[in-house]
Formats: C-alpha cells, sequence, structure tokens
C-alpha cells in the first residue's frame, strides 16, 4: 500500500529540485556571459584609451604617453594588461615586467595563462593609423571573478535546498490538511459500520463528494438487499409455524410415550430455532459483540443434550482459563454446537474441545478420532451446502455456518488433521480485546 502523502511528496520533491538546479546553472551561465560582456567592454575601451595615448608620426619612433595610462596598467602583475605591435616594435605594459602577453590569433580568447599563473581574458583588436597595422591586446586577471561567480552559485544552491525543504514542509502541511476529509470520512464509516449512523453526512470538497454519494448509494443498496432477505426470513419462519403448530396439537392429543415425548422436544427445538433466526434477522447488518458471561455452564448444558443424542460418544472439554468470552452467546453456542455435533457424527468414540487464551486470542479446537479429511477438502467443506460423505444426516451447513461467524468476528478457521486423535481437527481464533 502506497502512501498519497509521500507520492506527492516525493514528486514535488523531484521536481523542485530539477527546477532549482537548471535555474542555478542557467542563472550561473547568465553571470559568467555578463561579467565577461561587461569585461569586454572594458577591455575595448582601455584599448581606445591606449590608442590615443599613442603618439606616432611616422618616420619617428611610436612613444606611448604615460600620463594618459590609466595607473593600473603601471603596477606589477596588477591584473591589467597591455601589449601593444607597432611598427615592428612591441611596446607593453609596465604591470607585465618582462613579460609579455601569449600570441593568439582569436579577437577573445578565454582562461589564458598570464604572468605569476593568472587566468587571462585577452581582447585583441587590429587598427590602421598612418597607412600602417597597429595590433593592440588587453587583458584582465579573471581568477577573482571565477572565484566570486563560483561562491555565487554556491549560495544560490544554498538557498535552492532551503526553499525546497521549506516549499516540501509546505507541501506536507497542505496535504495533511487537504486529506483531512478522508480521515473523517473513515471515522464516519466505522460509525456507520457499528450502525451509530445510517449515512455519511460530512461536508466534503468537490473533488470527494461523488465518492461519499457513491458510499451512500452502496450502503443505501446493501440495507435493501438486507431488508429483503429479513422479510423472506420472515415469510418462511411465519410459513413453517402454522405446521409446526398443527403438528404440535396432533402430538398433544397423542399418548404420552418416550417416542411423542422426544417428537415433542424437537417440535419445541425447532420453535426455538426458528425464533432465534427471526431474533437474528432482525439484528442482521449490526457489527458482533456482547459478552458471553458463563460459557462453561453453556458448554456442559450443550455437551450433555449432545451426550442424550450420541450415547456412544465420549465428549471431553478443556476450558482452562475461560471465564468470559468477549463475543455474542447465541453465535458462540451456534459455533460449539455445530462443531461438536459434526464431531459426534464422524467420531468412533472420542470428542475433544480445546479452548485457551493465547497472545490476546481466544484458541478452539475440536477434534475427533474419526475418518478426517485430505488437506485439499479443508477449504471445501467451509463451503454452504458442502458434503464430503452424502450417507450421513446432514444439510452441509454446519461448517459453512461456523466460518461465516468466525469471519464476523475478523477470526480465522483452519481444518486438518488431529495429531492425538488421528481425526478431523478444526482449529479457530477469534480476538480478544
Amino acid at each position: 500500500m502506497y502512501s498519497l502523502n509521500r507520492r506527492l511528496t516525493l514528486s514535488l520533491a523531484a521536481s523542485l529540485v530539477l527546477f532549482f538546479l537548471a535555474q542555478t546553472v542557467m542563472i550561473g551561465r547568465e553571470v559568467e556571459t555578463l561579467t565577461e560582456q561587461n569585461l569586454l567592454s572594458r577591455l575595448k575601451h582601455d584599448q581606445e584609451a591606449l590608442l590615443t595615448a599613442l603618439n606616432w608620426q611616422p618616420p619617428d619612433r611610436p612613444v606611448i604617453e604615460p600620463l594618459r595610462i590609466p595607473e593600473i596598467y603601471q603596477r606589477p602583475f596588477s591584473g591589467h594588461y597591455y601589449q601593444i605591435d607597432v611598427a615592428g616594435m612591441t611596446m607593453h605594459s609596465r604591470s607585465l615586467w618582462d613579460e609579455q602577453l601569449p600570441v593568439q590569433h582569436e579577437e577573445i580568447a578565454r582562461d589564458i595563462e598570464g604572468p605569476v599563473g593568472q587566468r587571462l581574458l585577452l581582447l585583441t583588436q587590429s587598427v590602421t593609423l598612418h597607412g600602417q597595422t597597429v595590433k593592440i591586446c588587453t587583458a584582465e586577471d579573471i581568477s577573482h571573478i571565477e572565484a566570486t561567480t563560483s561562491s555565487f552559485q554556491r549560495h544560490l544552491l544554498l538557498f535552492a535546498a532551503a526553499a525546497v525543504l521549506a516549499l516540501l514542509v509546505l507541501q506536507g502541511w497542505l496535504v495533511q490538511n487537504g486529506l483531512k476529509p478522508l480521515q473523517r470520512i473513515r471515522n464516519q464509516l466505522s460509525q456507520l459500520e457499528k450502525g451509530e449512523i445510517d449515512r455519511v453526512t460530512i461536508t466534503t470538497p468537490s473533488e470527494i463528494m461523488p465518492l461519499v454519494e457513491e458510499i451512500n448509494r452502496l450502503v443505501q443498496l446493501i440495507r435493501m438487499r438486507l431488508d429483503r432477505s429479513r422479510h423472506a426470513l420472515g415469510d418462511l419462519a411465519h410459513a413453517l409455524k402454522t405446521p409446526l403448530s398443527v403438528a404440535g396439537q396432533i402430538i398433544q392429543r397423542q399418548a404420552d410415550t418416550p417416542d411423542v415425548a422426544e417428537l415433542r422436544q424437537q417440535l419445541k427445538n425447532i420453535e426455538h430455532r426458528i425464533d432465534r433466526e427471526l431474533a437474528r434477522a432482525r439484528t442482521a447488518g449490526r457489527a458482533p459483540g456482547g459478552n458471553w458471561a458463563d460459557p462453561s455452564a453453556d458448554l456442559n448444558d450443550l455437551t450433555r443434550m449432545l451426550n442424550r443424542i450420541f450415547p456412544a460418544k465420549e465428549i471431553t472439554l478443556n476450558l482452562s482459563g475461560m471465564a468470559t468470552v468477549v463475543a455474542d452467546r447465541e453465535d458462540m453456542l451456534e459455533v460449539f454446537g455445530n462443531l461438536l455435533e459434526n464431531g459426534c457424527k464422524w467420531a468412533r468414540t472420542q470428542v475433544r474441545c480445546t479452548v485457551r487464551h493465547e497472545l490476546g486470542e481466544l484458541v478452539i479446537n475440536v477434534e475427533d478420532d474419526g475418518p478426517g479429511i485430505d488437506d485439499a477438502a479443508g477449504e471445501l467443506l467451509l463451503q454452504r451446502g458442502v458434503r464430503l460423505d452424502e450417507s450421513t444426516p446432514g444439510h452441509g451447513l454446519g461448517l459453512s455456518i461456523v466460518n461465516e461467524i468466525v469471519e464476523a468476528y475478523d477470526g480465522t478457521i483452519t481444518l486438518g488433521r488431529s495429531a492425538e486423535l488421528h481425526g478431523l481437527c478444526v482449529t479457530m481464533t477469534l480476538p480478544q480485546p
């Protein structure tokens, strides 16, 4: 399961990092370009000033008037240099001392090695003066400019990193607030599951409102189907009650024999079961809950009843530490009744039921010494109406009903072979808060 918040945050982080990196590179290049253009403009202006300071009338020897030269060209290795080639002579600035500028054929030369390891930007220009070519070169040390540009880019990257972090924090806050309606929907769905409300009623943004409407529509559809199921079960129960009542009246008129007494008891059990199913239908759709206050007494009564029905089978109960069970009493009697009755049907002589608390769960084992089942048949038996042996009485609903009840309590049920009795072993776990 992926997190929408994490996904949005990572997407925004990647976008911002790419954006700020591209911006830093572009701004750095623009700064370098603007700086270079400013330097070239200054070097060209210095060349014009040097041409003005050149005093030359052929056939006299050319001379540079020192008072008309900027002072920075007079200091040794100042980082500002010039060199003039005219009439077979080379004149250079005092700042070059005894060195010369390297010969370059391009008008603009970048990152040229100069005096004392300096890196130079060199501008070369040729003009015609008195019918002769004058070649003039001016250069400036750009080492400090490169260092300043690098420092500027580092500061820009730090600012970008801080901006990314700030925007990610802001994005996280906005996403958390934007997802609050979903959390409120989740809370109301929990209330809906518990039966505290009958529909989701919170106000949500327009993007989420269709989801809320679909949830309410689905709840309404499930409620309608549940009502139809209740009505159908009620109609069936009422339809059975009339013939059962007639049968009961006929039995009342019969002589009091053991068979008549047994038949009378079975009719009472059927009526009780019908009343119970009607009650279950009225409460269908509610979350399972309740407390089973005295499970030991109820299970002992259930065992005594089964002993009368299956007198040849020995039922053993081991209910260590089973004081109170957080579950509905009728649901649990349905579970144990089905499992013990199923064990009695298939057992040769023994049925054993063990209940224990283990790590916040109620663990129930019901095993017998019957023929057992194959591993592949385990899941098949939990399906409604499935029976592996048609010769044994029953409708194949017992284990499927148990499975439905266990699933309603978020429990698990597994079928296997008993390690001691070698028959079927049904293991269930029910969470206990």
